[in-house]
């Protein structure tokens, strides 16, 4: 490919987010110039990124002799930079972050978690994420985290990484998983212990990255809903590691591209359109009458009462506005869990206006009938729902979920579970196990509505009858509307 068609482009985009050297080229026997960044070369062909994000493979040979030799002189001045901190950088952390090509901005965000031994905790066209939840053999920086997530985009290229070390929530750490979560209790925090914790691994990651990158700079970020904290910040080839030790809280370690931290956690807003037309996309309709959100990111909560933060999370990653479950707790959860959902509620209403450009509204569920929630289903709008995640409930859930698949004839389905909701509603109308989850779909003709929770990928997607459903609803929820 030649540069000429590419220069009229390129003036009308955006500024280079750079990660990689800046280089100015010149085709052979050519006056026009493009500003790129320089990937890679190897076999003299160059890897190349325009403004606007497109890359290319340009031989040398396409190029003016001054070109190669930039070219050139460029990639060992940068691989030189490169080696000398990639290896002890991988030692000091304790995994394999950073492969030969010292960038994981140019890697698939499932490579990278790979390497750090992270599962799949969600992938749609749109958004992925790869989260573990360590056990006490698991460093990172010379810290034990309580999690570890990496965040991919919208190219499968990988987004960020948010690594959670001592914190309020995890100190509750003997209450159980999914369904579990309401078989145990957790008990009260010794404050002072979780912040001697917290100054312990504060203290030691710093040390770790001083060593190797040297004394790090201090700035002020922005942070979920309306808060920003100080975080002390080391870069290195494009990337910035961002520890944070917000007091009583948590402390984390972000590794973020360095022009994000740059813009002080300021992320770049997807237009309403794109939006609309993605979420539109997003629904489907079966024969049998269905009709449901799919490409909703997964957040696994995990053993901890994070329902509405990982909701929230969710929710807003399908509206494209990026969030993190812990981050989001912060705002409104007492330690283990007890979160203050209307309070969180505020704190995302702002994120989603102020950087997003989305509404986040707090709405009246008297009535869970598909003609009642059809209007946001349709437009690919998952309706969070405050309820009551009773025993007897998932029992039903699960079955009737399971039981869908071998269903022939639906007219009969509806027939007969509308006879089992008239039996099961009086055992689902204890108020206890408060929960919050996801609408995600109906059924007209069989009566259902579809249920997402932020339990794991098992927890995609489960049905259940109008009647068995508002007998457990608390009547309210929220949506991140367009």
């Amino acid at each position: 490919m030649t540069l000429r068609p590419l220069l009229p482009i390129l003036a009308a985009s955006a500024l280079l987010v750079q990660a990689e050297p800046l280089i100015t080229l010149q085709e052979a026997n050519g006056t026009d110039k493009l500003r790129v960044e320089l990937i890679n070369l190897e076999k003299d062909i160059a890897l190349l990124r325009r403004a606007d994000g497109q890359e290319f493979d340009t031989p040398l040979a396409y190029l003016s002799e001054e070109s190669r030799t930039d070219i050139r002189q460029t990639w060992k001045s940068h691989r030189d930079k490169v080696e000398k901190h990639l290896q002890p950088l991988n030692e000091a952390l304790g995994h394999p972050l950073f492969a030969s090509n010292g960038n994981i901005w140019n890697e698939p965000a499932k490579t990278v978690a790979k390497r750090l031994r992270l599962p799949t905790e969600s992938e749609t066209p749109f958004t992925s994420s790869y989260r573990l939840y360590t056990r006490n053999s698991y460093s990172f920086a010379g810290a034990k985290p309580k999690t570890i997530v990496a965040y991919g985009d919208h190219n499968n290229r990988t987004l960020s990484l948010s690594v959670i070390f001592s914190n309020k929530g995890d100190s509750l750490s003997n209450v159980g998983a999914g369904e579990d979560h309401f078989k145990n209790n957790g008990k009260e925090i010794d404050r002072n212990t979780l912040e001697g914790a917290m100054i312990y691994d504060a203290e030691s990651i710093a040390k770790t990255l001083t060593g190797i990158l040297g004394e790090p700079t201090k700035q002020r970020m922005l942070g979920q809903g309306n808060e920003s904290h100080n975080v002390r910040r080391w870069d290195w080839n494009g990337h910035s590691f961002l520890l944070a030790h917000v007091e009583e809280e948590y402390v984390g370690l972000s590794i973020v591209r360095a022009s994000f931290a740059d813009g002080g956690g300021r992320f770049s807003r997807i237009s309403d359109g794109e939006i609309k037309v993605r979420l539109k996309e997003s629904v489907t309709r079966e024969s049998n009458g269905d009709v449901y959100i799919k490409n909703i990111p997964m957040v696994d909560q995990g053993p901890k009462g994070y329902c509405a933060p990982a909701t929230f999370e969710r929710a807003m990653r399908h509206a494209g506005v990026p969030s993190d479950m812990y981050l989001l707790a912060t705002l409104a959860t007492e330690g283990g869990g007890g979160t203050n959902t209307n309070k969180l509620y505020e704190e995302v209403a702002f994120t989603t206006r102020s950087k997003g450009g989305r509404t986040a509204r707090q709405i009246a569920l008297k009535s869970l009938a598909p003609n009642k929630i059809k209007r946001y289903i349709d437009k690919g709008v998952p309706i969070l729902w405050q309820m009551c995640s009773l025993s007897g409930y998932n029992q039903v859930a699960n079955g009737r979920t399971r039981a869908r698949k071998n269903v022939k004839d639906w007219a009969d389905y509806a027939t007969k579970i509308a006879a089992s909701a008239e039996k099961n509603v009086p055992a689902l109308q204890a108020k206890a196990n408060h929960h919050i989850c996801m609408i995600i779909g109906y059924n007209e003709t069989t009566n259902e509505i579809a249920v997402s929770d932020s339990w794991g990928s098992n927890y995609t997607i489960r049905w259940i009858h109008v009647d068995e459903a508002e007998a457990v609803s608390n009547m309210g929820g929220y949506v991140i509307d367009i």
